[in-house]
């Protein structure tokens, strides 16, 4: 018989003699049948890729049995990581939900506003300052005086200071880039 026989004889014979052990053993940390199998599975594969350096002055079986709970040890620390993970994602998900509430809002408020503006206001406020175009450019455009523009700027302004206290008009202005 060929040295690889053997080797493959002893090893299902370790297999057959701890796997069910092994499996409970596991099952006793992780409280998960498949995931206990999963580990138990690769504690063997691991004992066999590296049964060439193990030493053998200490039995196959405590070998066995100290991987097979650093496997179950590790897989419950990684349950640990992800839970953190999914509660920390779960609460920025939140927290995204919240502020986009609150620019919802404040961008319904802002729409509210422009729209009470006059008709020559709105257009003058929308072209300056959403279209980025120049008083005199607008000016230019409408027929009318740089000075009618400023007015109708500073009316605006005025208004939208007032009616909205505080809000941010770069939050309309931003969203419509």
């Amino acid at each position: 018989m060929s040295k690889d026989f053997l080797e493959h004889r002893a090893f299902v014979e370790l297999f057959d003699l701890h796997y069910g052990n092994l499996v409970g053993f596991v099952y006793g940390y992780v409280r998960d049948e498949e995931v206990a199998k999963d580990i138990v599975h690769d504690t063997f594969l691991t004992f066999w890729n590296n049964r060439k350096r193990l030493d053998l002055s200490y039995s196959a079986k405590s070998y066995l049995f100290t991987l097979a709970q650093n496997y179950a040890l590790n897989y419950l620390r990684h349950l640990r990581v992800v839970e953190v993970n999914e509660r920390e994602v779960s609460q920025l998900l939140e927290a995204a939900s919240d502020e986009l509430a609150e620019y919802d809002e404040r961008y319904a408020r802002v729409e509210e506003k422009l729209a009470q503006l006059s008709d020559k206001q709105r257009e003058v406020f929308l072209k300056c300052v959403v279209e980025e175009k120049k008083y005199q450019e607008v000016a230019d455009e409408l027929d009318v005086s740089i000075n009618t523009i400023k007015k109708h700027m500073s009316r605006a302004l005025k208004f939208l200071r007032d009616e909205l206290q505080g809000e941010s008009i770069l939050l309309f202005i931003l969203s419509n880039r």
